[in-house]
């Protein structure tokens, strides 16, 4: 490997954060799929549901039309309703909370801990109340939460840990999947995802009852009259897609977690580090996180964005949910989520980054002088 202490960049790149594989498995399966139903109900959709339970070694899957849908779908399965509290942190994304606010329910926001973005157990104890019904916990970037002592916490005031894992594809805590320790565990296959299949998401449990809950509720309550639901489906044709391209999820997975090691191998900055992983833990690196030590760290990543380096901080203006002018009446100062989202940048190391750019990006990181 080059070494980047303090070699200069060739010259200037453009280094993509978007991962669009193509597959060749994908036009055969897509075609495969045209023969049958192409409904939410079809056989395809099925397949591809116990493909999921499978893979992620959960009881249940049901797949949906977006992370968004699941998020929406897992509420109303964990009892949610309009008036109740659901607790979470703000450092999320927007996609987060509002399905919360779309079901008429209270985002209560928890501060994260300081070293991670997982719910701090001392501020979910403070916030708590008895009008809550559900916590989610959002493991940022593929990076592993302590959501196993959070279940324990969780279980103990009689409430629903809800993971939301658009990000967590193959994020393991302890040798499991972090849906392992969610009641219910929401994914996104937007095209940006790990698995991707454009648009669509599923739920994992190990709760026959909640499955169910979240089945019917999905399908407009199997129109039977008597239970109420909406239309969530996935359709056939993505299902078709992800079933296919789970089978590549692992080795992709392996060449994230190969590229970080490369990246930091290179990395020589002293106010430049990942972002620390709990023990147990290991990452699917969807993103690399970075922890700075600027006195302006808005500087630098400004420095990496010239150089064509991006960042989700910069891209999505990440801050906590309560600063935007949407979510100001639900305020609740987090110090902890502030500093955090304050104090780093992404990096991206999908399995199309190449070994020149994996080396170029740490080159640019290691010349970096603070103005």
């Amino acid at each position: 490997m080059t070494d980047t202490t303090l070699t200069a960049p060739a010259a200037s790149r453009v280094i993509s954060d978007k991962y669009r594989p193509s597959y060749p498995d994908d036009l055969g399966a897509l075609e495969q799929a045209l023969r049958g139903a192409l409904s939410g109900t079809s056989d395809t959709v099925a397949a591809y549901e116990q493909a999921l339970a499978a893979w992620f070694d959960s009881r249940d899957a049901v797949a949906v039309s977006s992370g968004g849908a699941a998020l929406s779908v897992a509420l109303y399965a964990a009892g949610v309703r309009p008036g109740d509290d659901v607790l979470l942190t703000p450092s999320s994304p927007l996609c987060t909370v509002y399905p919360i606010i779309a079901a008429g329910a209270n985002p209560v926001f928890v501060d994260t801990r300081r070293h991670g973005f997982g719910a701090d157990p001392a501020s979910v104890r403070e916030r708590i109340g008895a009008r809550a019904r559900a916590i989610i916990d959002i493991p940022m970037w593929g990076y592993p939460t302590e959501v196993d002592q959070l279940k324990q916490q969780a279980e103990q005031a009689g409430v629903r840990l809800i993971l939301d894992l658009a990000h967590s594809h193959g994020t393991t805590l302890h040798g499991k999947p972090l849906s392992h320790y969610g009641h219910l565990s929401c994914f996104s296959t937007h095209e940006r995802k790990p698995l991707a299949t454009g648009e669509g998401g599923f739920i994992l449990t190990d709760d026959p009852e909640l499955a169910k809950h979240c089945r019917d509720y999905s399908r407009f309550g199997n129109l039977n009259g008597v239970d109420f639901g909406l239309n969530y489906k996935l359709a056939a044709l993505p299902a078709a897609l992800g079933h296919s391209r789970l089978a590549t999820l692992t080795e992709q997975i392996d060449r994230r977690r190969s590229n970080a090691r490369r990246f930091l191998q290179g990395l020589r900055h002293p106010k430049v580090h990942e972002k620390q992983i709990i023990a147990g833990g290991n990452p699917n690196y969807y993103f690399l996180n970075l922890e700075l030590g600027f006195a302006d760290n808005r500087a630098f990543i400004d420095y990496l964005d010239e150089r064509g380096i991006p960042s989700d901080i910069k891209r999505y203006g990440c801050k906590a949910l309560y600063q935007f002018p949407a979510l100001k009446q639900y305020r609740l100062d987090c110090p902890n989520a502030e500093a955090l989202l304050a104090g780093m940048t992404t990096i991206p190391v999908h399995p199309a980054i190449s070994e020149q750019d994996l080396d170029y990006m740490a080159s640019c990181i290691n010349l970096y002088e603070a103005p």
